[in-house]
């Protein structure tokens, strides 16, 4: 049994194809690969640009904002415990809103 060499051709096409496939499967996976490692990269700096927006943009106006009610509350604070000391202090009707006002927030608790 002889075999011709034109019955062989089929074979070693089949073959160099089925060997291109399979080298291009590999070259596919790993540019996938590289393409979802770029995608992280990505993805990690836009969530970097995100944070440093909302430190800048909304973090450090609170901030601000928080200390100057602070500040506010000290001196609220200072007021109030000089108006114990004042001549007026019988009949003053900042102090008596004040103590309402709390008498008010202790039956909302209960």
């Amino acid at each position: 049994m002889r075999t011709e060499w034109y019955s062989i051709i089929p074979s070693i096409i089949a073959l160099l194809t089925a060997c291109g496939w399979v080298v291009d499967g590999r070259l596919h996976r790993k540019k996938v690969k590289e393409q979802d490692i770029l995608n992280q990269k990505a993805e990690m700096e836009l969530s970097k640009t995100y944070v440093d927006e909302f430190k800048e943009n909304i973090a450090k106006p609170l901030q601000a904002e928080i200390k100057g009610l602070r500040r506010d509350v000290k001196n609220l604070q200072k007021a109030i415990k000089q108006a114990n000391s004042c001549d007026y202090h019988d009949n003053c009707p900042v102090l008596d809103e004040l103590q309402k006002q709390q008498r008010d927030d202790g039956e909302g608790k209960d």
